[in-house]
């Protein structure tokens, strides 16, 4: 292809903005045009406002709309970027699929397992390329770990995040409107989100993902709020307690929570290998084992056990650096039809979307174990699979 991508986008909120961001240095560079804006509120299509998160923003060639119709019949666009909540679907993804247009679809694609499936599948039939925004696959950090794991035997990963539901920030999207959350949070609230686990917790699951591979079985136990501690439709579990099992015979816990009152953050992850242990803090990552003489004749000290990796602090350019590497990963895909080279196509992502889907059905059932497979296929899981209305 010699002629830039036309590129549109549906749901200008705070992520469709991070990725206009991006795609607007992608044409800069020639390899987009951004033609399609839609959002289904005129307020997020105002030119001052985007300048506010996309600085060299210029409307000149841009066509808005505020409906998904309008977008797709007057603009014949090659690509176009979902950015909405994952309650939200309509029928956008299968609709341009068949229109023969390549699709990003921001994650959690969706809240439903058959919606998620007939999108795939429709994606499938028509041989478009996708991607969805795992965008900490391009984090040059978790490179450098899947580096460092592909020569070792992983046996376990865990993670601990903790943070407070006050945290969660108030979105674009006038909710109140529609039958959400007043004041504009939905991402605290279940039947926008399908919980914290769907909603946060799938991005380190599909990093493990990337590291370890796929989910095999799910099993997990929430804590969930009486509805006397709901306030302001916040009614997403208090915490989480969700065990991975991976085909390769990983198994990882995942501990969340999202108390009131605390206004306090702690995080702990660390990967388990049959002769060592890697921690991954904000500021470091550090491996501790053992590669002298063994068994030593004394036992080693921290100079010999702890070995810091190169990596990168986390700094407030990492959202745009990765946010930017998905888009341009998905982009030249696409102009050198490589689609073998998209890190997260949309048919990879389904087996992180299923898992965290499973979680909930577990914790519904009593922290029952949860094979994919099942879930996906028998009929005894139609009721967790079928879209529900809000």
């Amino acid at each position: 292809m010699n002629n830039p991508l036309k590129v549109g986008m549906i749901g200008v909120g705070q992520r469709g903005l991070q990725h206009l961001k991006a795609l607007w240095q992608l044409q800069s560079e020639g390899l987009v045009e951004i033609t399609a804006l839609a959002d289904s509120f005129a307020a997020n299509l105002d030119g001052d406002k985007i300048k506010n998160f996309v600085p060299d923003y210029r409307e000149d060639k841009i066509k808005l709309s505020t409906t998904f119709d309008e977008l797709i019949e007057e603009n014949k666009l090659d690509v176009l970027y979902l950015a909405i909540p994952p309650n939200l679907h309509r029928g956008e993804v299968i609709s341009s699929a068949q229109a023969g247009i390549h699709l990003f679809v921001e994650k959690p694609m969706s809240l439903y397992l058959d919606e998620a499936l007939e999108m795939e599948k429709a994606i499938k039939k028509a041989g478009v390329y996708s991607a969805v925004g795992f965008q900490q696959r391009f984090e040059p950090r978790h490179e450098t770990v899947k580096e460092f794991l592909s020569d070792k035997r992983v046996i376990q990963a865990n993670y601990t995040f903790h943070t407070p539901i006050e945290f969660h920030n108030v979105k674009h999207m006038p909710t109140e409107t529609v039958g959400g959350p007043t004041n504009r949070i939905w991402t605290a609230n279940r039947a926008w989100t399908g919980t914290t686990a769907v909603e946060n917790g799938i991005h380190t699951l599909d990093l493990w993902r990337y590291w370890l591979g796929d989910v095999d079985w799910v099993q997990a136990n929430y804590v969930n709020r009486l509805p006397n501690e709901i306030i302001e439709g916040a009614d997403n579990p208090h915490s989480y307690n969700i065990f991975f099992g991976f085909e390769n015979g990983v198994v990882a816990n995942m501990a969340l929570s999202r108390l009131r009152r605390v206004y306090n953050t702690y995080l702990d992850h660390q990967i388990l290998w049959n002769e060592g242990r890697l921690v991954l803090n904000p500021d470091e990552f550090v491996s501790y084992h053992y590669e002298g003489v063994y068994p030593p004749e004394i036992l080693p000290d921290d100079s010999q056990i702890r070995h810091s990796l190169n990596v990168d602090p986390v700094n407030d350019t990492l959202l745009d650096y990765s946010t930017l590497g998905i888009s341009r990963n998905f982009i030249e895909a696409i102009i050198s039809q490589t689609p073998e080279n998209i890190r997260s196509p949309f048919s990879d992502a389904m087996n992180s979307l299923t898992a965290v889907i499973a979680s909930n059905v577990s914790d519904s059932m009593d922290g029952t174990r949860i094979y994919l497979e099942d879930l996906i296929t028998d009929e005894n899981y139609a009721p967790h699979r079928e879209k529900k209305d809000c």
